[in-house]
Formats: structure tokens, C-alpha cells, sequence
């Protein structure tokens, strides 16, 4: 009867315990994670060009420097004409496979699926390999457009993905509403579907985007003489890690996390929708 007493009263201390530790060990786990980029943002105010501790003092001139740095802002360029090619690219193409994969049945459509989503799923530097050696037969000079090519067969399948979960839960009873109305199937679909999957395409551009700006191993493979920002980082870090090069990532940074945020805005708000 003692140890069923202790045990009774053992539980209600473990259960504060591991409501305490809980909180802790999720701080330690995201301390973990990004710990790296509050590193690289913190040394990027550093007054002092020699990455030590404690910071010396604060200062904007490394972002000065980053801009006024001619190949930082070509790679920066570039990695925007990149991502917005590549984005529109899979938005031409995503959007309207995703309708089909939703709307219609045909043979092979699971395998066409699988097929769609591997260039997203397979490793970068396998993808890259082998769009590199397409290129390669097909005497294609590697060159900002191969990178785009290369990006947007990945970014394809986040807007089929996208635009399918979206539909999935829409009320097929309003377009059937629109068409006893006199509407045809295709005045339908842009007047009532399409507004409807605003959130999804908004959502799918910026997490593209956002995957675009970030990618280095397909890059690497398809990449010409104009070199996307990822790539010039690389090359810089050979020769030295300068403050302007931790400034510019701080940028890239604050770029994808701002979009990641009303990424997962426009998400939260459809879930609401719905």
C-alpha cells in the first residue's frame, strides 16, 4: 500500500516536471536549428571585420559593403531573375495539371503523379546530374535559362500539391450552382473556382520562390557563367568569409523567413475558409 501511495504521489511532481522540461527542450531543439543563422545576423552589425567574441561594436557598413560589392549584387539579381522565371514557369504549368489531376481520371494517372512529384523528391544533386547530362546531348550552353529549367521541373510539383489539397476541399455545389445559372464550364472555373484557389497560387509563388532563392545543388550542376547568389557565397567562402557576405546572407534570410510567414498566413487563413 506504501509504494501504491508514493506512486500516487510521485505522479502529479513527474507531471509538473515534464510540463517543464517540454518548453525547454523545444527552445534547445530550434536553438539547434537556426542558431547557425542568429550566428551569421548577429556578426553581420559586428564592427570589428574579424568574427570574434564579443561583438565590438554595431555598424551598417558591411550591408554597404554588400551592395556596393558588384559581384554579390549580380548573384543577387540573378537568383531573382531565377526565382521569379522559375516561379512563373510552374505556375503556367502546375496550376493547370493540378485542376486536371483533380478533375479527371485516366490511365497511369497514380504513375503520372509519382512521375510529376520526383524532380521535388529526388536529392538535388541527383536531379542536377541528370539534368545536366540532358543538356549536355542536347548541346545546350549552361546558362541562367538552364537553372531556370532545372528549378522549375522542382517547383512544379508545389503547385500541383498546392492546388489538389485545395480543391479537395472545395463545395463542387457551387460551380453547379454557377452552371444552372447559364454559366458555361469554363466561364465556371474562372469566375468561381479560380478566385477560390487565389490563396493556394499566392501561397504556392512565395514558397517557390522561397525554395528557388535558397537552392545550391541543382544550381551547381546547371549554372553558366552567371552565378545565382548561393554560388558566388560558395566561391566567396573560399577565399574568406568577409561581414559584407554574412550581410547579404542576413538579407537572403530575412527574405525567405518574411515569405515563409505570409506563406503560412495565407495557409492558416484557407484552413479557416474552409
Amino acid at each position: 500500500m506504501s509504494a501504491v501511495k508514493i506512486g500516487h504521489g510521485l505522479r502529479p511532481t513527474i507531471s509538473r516536471v515534464s510540463h517543464l522540461s517540454l518548453p525547454v527542450l523545444v527552445g534547445l531543439i530550434f536553438l539547434f536549428l537556426y542558431l547557425p543563422a542568429i550566428t551569421i545576423v548577429t556578426y553581420s552589425f559586428n564592427s570589428n571585420i574579424i568574427e570574434s567574441w564579443p561583438l565590438t561594436g554595431f555598424t551598417l557598413d558591411w550591408y554597404r559593403d554588400a551592395f556596393s560589392d558588384e559581384l554579390l549584387t549580380k548573384g543577387l539579381r540573378n537568383s531573382a531573375i531565377v526565382g521569379v522565371a522559375s516561379t512563373a514557369i510552374a505556375l503556367i504549368i502546375g496550376v493547370p495539371a493540378g485542376v486536371g489531376f483533380d478533375r479527371f481520371d485516366f490511365v497511369g494517372k497514380a504513375s503520372f503523379q509519382r512521375v510529376l512529384m520526383l524532380p521535388f523528391l529526388l536529392p538535388g544533386v541527383i536531379s542536377g546530374v541528370i539534368l545536366l547530362s540532358m543538356f549536355l546531348k542536347l548541346g545546350v550552353q549552361l546558362s541562367l535559362m538552364t537553372v531556370i529549367i532545372g528549378h522549375a521541373t522542382m517547383l512544379i510539383a508545389v503547385f500541383v500539391i498546392m492546388i489538389v489539397i485545395t480543391l479537395m476541399q472545395w463545395d463542387r455545389s457551387l460551380e453547379l450552382a454557377g452552371m444552372d445559372l447559364g454559366a458555361s464550364e469554363l466561364r465556371t472555373f474562372w469566375y468561381v473556382v479560380l478566385p477560390n484557389l487565389r490563396g493556394a497560387i499566392v501561397g504556392a509563388c512565395l514558397l517557390s520562390f522561397t525554395i528557388s532563392l535558397d537552392e545550391v545543388a541543382r544550381t551547381f550542376f546547371l549554372t553558366g557563367q552567371d552565378s545565382t547568389l548561393p554560388m558566388v557565397i560558395w566561391g566567396e567562402l573560399h577565399r574568406q568569409v568577409t561581414p559584407a557576405v554574412n550581410a547579404i546572407g542576413s538579407i537572403v534570410l530575412f527574405t525567405s523567413l518574411l515569405a515563409l510567414i505570409v506563406w503560412s498566413r495565407i495557409v492558416s487563413r484557407m484552413d479557416k475558409a474552409q
